[in-house]
């Protein structure tokens, strides 16, 4: 294979899951088949890009979406943020990926004209019927000509964790080149790579994520498309996250000077890979140990981090027997892959289990504060990552 921004064909390898299920096609029956793809991942030696060996066609990862960003109070607080810093009155606002609308819902009562493009038809439609302007498509050049014929230039652009959703990150760069107005900005929130490696967050890596982003892999990738980044913050979204502000001019010097760091840390190098997979294998280990002195154990969260966990770790029904979730759209579903049923979040409180594995560790905070009553009757949360910790 060759590397998704670069070309080149010099790749070592970051970690083999091996065979995983599709995260997010949560099954309709118990008995439902769930095809495996094998899960691997390697880095570039020219550019520092972290990508998967396998595309899985796109269709059959984001036609029937199961994950609403605006279920997630810490989503739609970040959205927020983002509105009341970049988005002002009058501007022409457009989202790559805007899932249910949770963000330009926002930004069209600050007075903003906004259009979101996402490919998942029921989560479009859903935007749609809320009164967001949702055009159900893949972002890539030819859709961005057709936009900005139909509705002209972009003054604000929002990509939050969609850069690592697509086969060829081209697409959305040269996109992002044609739609984005001269003088407009395109804010790009992605995972780092670094930061996963550092916390061992082996559970983003699945199919979904074709890609896995560093500021170097990031350069490259927009620069071929005459674009700037223009600023660059670390957020501790997801874990740790980078924000990209993105122009087609102005001053990379903070870039620039995050690169020459990752350099020096070894991003181009097989060494700074070379123990993620012992970690990984110590860090399910210590999860393992960390449930098992509790007789009854339930989990929360069906997200894509579940599946991963529940599957590399081969925790079945006969270990965790359900997985609860806030979702209708995921309850009286499956687990793929280990087929816990998912179900309502009144379960937690009807089982009382020892201990509930807290899968989407990223918001743990705010799933904490909704089930307090289960800790104050004794109910012990075991978070994940960053570290396995007992609660």
């Amino acid at each position: 294979m060759n590397c998704r921004i670069c070309g080149g064909n010099s790749l070592g390898e970051v970690i083999d899951l091996g065979p995983m299920p599709l995260v997010n096609n949560l099954l309709r029956h118990p008995d439902e088949p769930a095809p495996q793809r094998p899960l691997k991942a390697v880095f570039c030696r020219d550019c520092s890009l972290v990508q998967l060996t396998e595309s899985t066609p796109p269709d059959l990862l984001f036609r029937d979406y199961r994950y609403f960003s605006g279920q997630s109070q810490t989503m739609v607080a970040e959205a927020q943020r983002l509105v009341d810093r970049f988005v002002h009155p009058g501007q022409r606002v457009i989202e790559i990926a805007s899932n249910d609308g949770y963000l330009l819902r926002q930004a069209m009562a600050r007075g903003a004209s906004v259009l979101g493009i996402d490919p998942a038809e029921n989560v479009a439609a859903c935007a749609q019927a809320d009164g967001i302007p949702t055009r159900c498509a893949y972002f890539n050049p030819d859709t961005a000509r057709q936009l900005r014929q139909d509705a002209g230039e972009a003054d604000v652009m929002f990509a939050n964790n969609v850069l690592a959703h697509v086969p060829d990150p081209h697409d959305i760069a040269e996109g992002i080149r044609i739609i984005l107005a001269p003088q407009g900005v395109a804010h790009i929130e992605v995972p780092y790579i670094v930061r996963l490696l550092q916390s061992c967050a082996f559970d983003t890596i699945y199919h979904e994520h074709y890609s896995y982003y560093s500021v170097s892999a990031l350069r490259r990738l927009f620069n071929e498309h005459d674009l700037r980044i223009v600023g660059v913050q670390e957020i501790p979204l997801h874990g740790g996250s980078l924000h990209l502000q993105v122009a087609h001019g102005g001053d990379q010097t903070q870039a620039d000077g995050m690169c020459a760091d990752e350099r020096q840390q070894g991003l181009f190098d097989d060494a700074y890979y070379a123990d993620f997979s012992a970690r990984v294998r110590r860090r399910a280990d210590a999860l393992l140990a960390a449930i098992d002195p509790f007789d009854t154990v339930g989990g929360y969260g069906a997200a894509a981090k579940a599946v991963v966990i529940l599957n590399f770790l081969k925790l079945g029904p006969d270990r965790i027997p359900w997985v609860v979730d806030v979702s209708p759209h995921k309850q009286g579903r499956y687990i793929p892959g280990t087929r816990q049923p998912i179900v309502e979040p009144d379960r937690l409180l009807q089982e009382m289990p020892d201990a509930c594995v807290l899968f989407p560790w990223n918001i743990s905070d705010e799933i904490r504060r909704r089930n307090r009553l289960y800790t104050d009757r004794g109910g012990r949360f075991i978070i994940p990552m960053p570290e396995v910790t007992v609660l």
